[in-house]
């Protein structure tokens, strides 16, 4: 189904949340775009941007789903400031993230030096990354939708596994990376990967303020 990407979603919604920032007196969570600004562009602003504040955490759902599993290598889409890809080669995974925002990876970058670890970033966007065929051992995928799903299928390797995290459907939340109920299981099933753990929770989502999340912890059949 053709959809917006989830940068140009997000990078539209800046304003309403630069604007709720600016009126509750907290510090930023996000900056107003630029009339002429590209998504890129607007996200590498934010990263530059001093008084904004990134949640610099590993995604929850992530940490609980990896536990156990054998390091190999493994694919941060939309990687943003590295938080998840740090994480993972901090466990000991060979870790390669993307993203529209260079800025984004250079911090990512910063934050695996600091770490003592090493991560690859590549800039691309989710339609133009190459995930070529059975190359992965683990893709994450947290509040990006699922327009990469099916090409990251191919990319997984057989008995890899896909953790995705997003937004329940919501008028305040990004049509893409919002999904309605067991929506994000049928797009899962769809792609004959066995789910090992589905959830429609009440929950935060680590981006926008509201009150219900979908997540997924699938495998690829051997």
């Amino acid at each position: 189904m053709p959809a917006m990407p989830i940068g140009s979603m997000l990078f539209l919604q800046a304003a309403q949340s630069a604007e709720a920032g600016r009126n509750s007196g907290k510090r930023r969570t996000a900056v107003a775009p630029l009339p002429s600004e590209t998504p890129a562009e607007y996200w590498d602003r934010a990263y530059s941007d001093p008084s904004l504040v990134f949640n610099t955490a590993p995604n929850t759902f992530l940490t609980e789903a990896v536990k156990g599993l054998k390091p190999g290598r493994a694919l941060d889409i939309g990687m943003g400031q590295g938080r998840n890809s740090v994480y993972l080669a901090k466990l000991g995974w060979d870790v390669t993230g993307f993203d529209i925002s260079e800025r984004g990876m250079e911090l990512a970058r910063k934050s695996a030096a600091a770490a003592g670890v090493k991560i690859t970033t590549i800039r691309a966007s989710m339609d133009d990354f190459d995930y070529r065929v059975g190359q992965w051992d683990l893709i994450v995928a947290t509040y990006e939708g699922v327009s990469w799903l099916e090409a990251a299928v191919k990319g997984l390797k057989p008995g890899g596994f896909l953790v995705v995290e997003g937004y329940s459907k919501h008028p305040q939340a990004p049509p893409g990376a919002a999904f309605g109920p067991n929506e994000l299981l049928k797009l899962f099933m769809d792609q004959n990967l066995h789910v090992v753990r589905y959830e429609d929770v009440e929950a935060e989502p680590e981006w926008l303020k509201l009150d219900r999340v979908v997540r997924m912890f699938a495998r690829k059949p051997n």
